[in-house]
């Protein structure tokens, strides 16, 4: 919030095929940050899903091996 109060000044950002907009550098900055964040999580996020899943399957098998290597209880 300082950051923002703090760079008060009047930046152009230009949207290519739409002209320009004035607009504070604070907000600015923390708004392309932000989206940035966003972006990369986007793109991130099929990869930690793949590992999350084998890492899923694995720990499945695991629990299913151990349950048949185990000898039965005796009474």
């Amino acid at each position: 919030m300082i950051f923002v109060l703090s760079n008060r000044v009047a930046v152009q950002i230009g949207f290519w095929p739409f002209g320009t907009v004035s607009a504070w550098l604070g907000p600015v900055a923390v708004g392309a940050l932000a989206i940035g964040f966003f972006l990369g999580l986007v793109a991130a996020l099929p990869r930690q899903l793949h590992w999350r899943r084998r890492a899923r399957s694995a720990e499945k098998r695991v629990t299913d091996l151990s349950a048949q290597a185990q000898p039965p209880a005796v009474k």
